[in-house]
């Protein structure tokens, strides 16, 4: 997928404002299976004003945790843990 989320997110808000709704949920998924949260939110709220559906806010959920379970290290996962066992901030 090409293109930056936070772009993505807000070319999905203009497209509210535009009363484009279809378009607006269209990009709001493509930002949140890149990671952005508020995109995810933003389907949410559409879904429950009407104006999503319950299969789109399902796919941006799942999109969206794919995109966070690829940003997972478990490299990192250990440092956090080795550090906090020491007592230092993560």
């Amino acid at each position: 997928m090409q293109g930056h989320a936070e772009s993505r997110h807000n070319l999905g808000c203009d497209e509210v404002r535009k009363g484009n709704h279809d378009r607006a949920v269209r990009l709001f998924l493509i930002s949140a299976k890149m990671g952005h949260r508020e995109s995810v939110e933003k389907i949410k709220r559409m879904f429950m004003g009407g104006l999503g559906t319950t299969a789109q806010y399902a796919e941006a959920l799942k999109g969206f945790q794919d995109a966070m379970e690829e940003t997972k290290s478990n490299d990192r996962d250990e440092e956090n843990a080795l550090r906090k066992s020491r007592g230092a901030s993560a």
